[in-house]
C-alpha cells in the first residue's frame, strides 16, 4: 500500500475508502505522530536491551 501523500489535505487523518484511517505523510504532525509512536520506543527498547545483555 502506497503512503497517502497530499500537502494541499490539512487533514492528518484521512478515512480510507474500505474503512479506518490513514496518516496523511503530506502534513508534519504525521511524521511527528510516526516518530513518536515508532522510532522513540524503538530506540528506548533496543538500547534497554543492548544495556541488559552487554
Amino acid at each position: 500500500m502506497a503512503l497517502y501523500r497530499d500537502p494541499r489535505d490539512k487533514r492528518v487523518f484521512v478515512p480510507k475508502p474500505g474503512g479506518g484511517l490513514v496518516l496523511n505523510f503530506g502534513h508534519p504532525v504525521a511524521w511527528t505522530i510516526l516518530i513518536c509512536t515508532t522510532v522513540v520506543p524503538f530506540t528506548i527498547v533496543a538500547i534497554v536491551t543492548l544495556a541488559v545483555i552487554l
